[in-house]
Parts: structure tokens; sequence; C-alpha cells
């Protein structure tokens, strides 16, 4: 399963400070069931699909044929992956079944297999594929809180940031911005600024909570007068953060509306991450009115409210060094993770910021 080979005739985009060596969560197992799905990660591009038990596979997503994305073809019975352009069949472990332009009784032509495997697992309604030389190490998946029941609803989408994958995630890691950069959605500047408090501190993960009030106006109102309530309406979130690229934000309101989003930061180069989440929600006693699609609007609205500021930030990536921007109470849970990233960047378990290697012919 390794990346090694002939270079590619276009070198894949430089992503500094990207861990090696880790699991990264690339995709939801509510997207991977639905498969194949895209996976783009720091320059390549992957396939990504269940094979006949349901484990997932995950190979360089161009067609050996003509080079069409595999992402676009569909799955068969046997955990087959069919091509789109010309129906080109590969078994889930990469090897050309059918040729279905050649002449009847033929073999696949020579070199037909796919290439560039990755190792990939599913844990905790994640799936997680290992970046880098050494060999894959299951116990560094992280161990995600316990997850959403079917009882909980939940809708997910993608968003993409002009910024490296650092700064998306100590964005979600920021409760004092909200004041200033959501006051037009959930966040307002009336409401006493919250320092985060009850710090956790693992080996690869990090977590605080803060409790804030929200602005009672549109949905909130309603929710405030359906759930029988008077005064401020207070929200408690807890933020969460698992190496290398997974964010928890998990926010109640009042003791009727819960919600948990999960946010994966693909790094794709320094100035482009992929953002795959999935939010689940929890309601007691009545369902406010809505639908997923308006669900996902709100979200994205919030996202775009981040992005304009967000994008702005510099240097990209984050600074190690913490002497380079100044920090405040507040900052306790960026500071964490960039002690967290600078200790593991700089570990013997992982390898250097160079560019990825090409994969394999």
């Amino acid at each position: 399963m390794s990346l090694a080979g002939s270079a590619s005739e276009t070198s894949p985009p430089q992503v500094s400070q990207l861990a090696q060596n880790c699991w990264y969560a690339v995709a939801s197992s509510f997207a991977f069931r639905k498969g194949p799905v895209a996976v783009p990660f720091a320059g390549h591009d992957f396939v990504l699909f269940p094979d006949a038990e349901g484990l997932p596979r995950l190979f360089s997503d161009r067609c050996p044929h003509r080079g069409a994305s595999l992402a676009l073809g569909q799955l068969e019975e046997g955990g087959c992956l069919r091509c789109p352009f010309h129906g080109w069949k590969f078994a889930a472990d990469g090897t050309c079944l059918e040729a279905p332009a050649e002449p009847a009784g033929a073999s696949p032509p020579a070199r037909s297999d796919l290439v560039g495997e990755r190792p990939a697992v599913e844990s905790r309604g994640f799936i997680w594929m290992w970046w880098g030389s050494g060999p894959p190490d299951p116990a560094l998946l992280p161990d995600l809180p316990v997850f959403p029941d079917e009882a909980w609803g939940h809708v997910e989408s993608s968003f993409d940031w002009e910024t490296h994958y650092s700064r998306v995630i100590e964005s979600n890691l920021d409760n004092s911005h909200a004041y200033w950069v959501h006051k037009g959605t959930f966040a307002s500047q009336d409401s006493p600024l919250s320092v985060p408090v009850d710090l956790r501190k693992e080996d690869r993960m990090i977590a605080a909570t803060v409790s804030f009030e929200l602005p009672v106006k549109g949905a909130l109102k309603l929710l405030r007068t359906l759930s029988g309530q008077s005064g401020p309406l207070c929200a408690t979130t807890t933020f969460s953060f698992y190496y290398p690229n997974l964010n928890i934000v998990d926010t109640s309101i009042g003791d009727q509306l819960r919600f948990i989003f999960f946010n994966a930061s693909l790094p794709q180069s320094d100035t482009h991450t992929l953002a795959r989440w999935v939010k689940y929600s929890k309601r007691k006693r009545f369902r406010l009115p809505g639908s997923e699609a308006q669900s996902i609007a709100i979200s994205r609205t919030i996202f775009e409210e981040d992005h304009g500021v967000v994008r702005s930030q510099r240097p990209t990536p984050v600074p190690l060094d913490l002497t380079q921007e100044r920090h405040v109470a507040s900052d306790i849970l960026s500071i964490e993770y960039r002690r967290m990233h600078r200790r593991w960047l700089s570990s013997e378990a992982a390898v250097t910021m160079a560019r990825p290697e090409p994969l394999g012919s």
C-alpha cells in the first residue's frame, strides 16, 4: 500500500504542516454507504467504496483506461466498482475484471488494475484514511465519544475554505469570534463574553466548554415560546478536537434542543481545505419547522460568515511559535491545538512537512 512510484507529470501542491502517520477522517459513514465517494486529499484524488463485507476500500480515483473518475461510477454486486466511461469493472481488491469493449473472452489488458491503495477503516461514524509511510496503527484511531443513535436526525454537506486546514480547525475551536462574526445569525454583542472552562487534554484530544446567551429572535424566539421559557435563552457548547483533523461542537440550548456538529478538514493545499461535516440534532416534546435543506442552508450561512474573515488570516498555516501572535485567556483551545500540532510534527512518529510522494503507476 505504498505511495512510492514514478513521479507524475504534475506534482501535487505542497501542504505545509501535513501531519504524517496518523488517521484522517475523510468521509461520513452515511456517504460511504451510498458510495462511491471522491476523496481529494493533499493534491491526490482517491475513490472510496465498500467491499462485499461493507469494509472500506480506497484507491487512486483514476480508471487506468482513460483516466475517468471512478467516484462517478457505480457499485455492483460483490463489492465491485464500475467505471462510468467505458464500463470497466474492478473487484474490491482493485483487480480489473471486465473491459467490455474487448473481444468476447479476451482478458483485460496488462497494467489495468487499480493503484494507489491506502489503508482505511470505519469507526464512530467516519471513514479514516491512514496517511504516512509507517504501518497503520489502530491504536492511533481517535477515540470519539459515543455516537448519536437512531433517535437523532442528521444532515450533512461540505464547504470549501480558501485557507490552510489548520486555520479551519482553529476557527472551530474559537468561541469569542462569534460575538463579532456571527452577530447576524446566532450571537449578540449585548451578551457577555465567556472564557472556555473545564479544559480537558489528552495526547491527541482537547476540549473545553463555554456558556453564553443567545439573541431571542427568529427561530430562537419560537423555541423559547414553545418551551414555555421566559427571559434569556442560554446555550452551552463543548468544543472538542481529535487529532489530526476532526472538530466536534456539541451545543445544548436549554433542555429542549441539542445538536452535535462533526467537521472533518481535508487538506488540499496551503490555500484550500475541503470541510466535510455532519450535524446531528435532537429535540424534546416538539419539532421546529424546517427541512433538511433549510438546516444545511443555515449552516452554510454561518460558514460563509466565518470564511470571509478566516481566509484573510496570515500567515497560513498557523504559526507554531506562540510568540508570533498575541494570546488571551479565550484562546486557550487554539493554544493547546498549536502545542499538540507542534509536538506531533516534531515527534519521531511524524514525517516532516514535505511534499507527499506521487502515487504509484
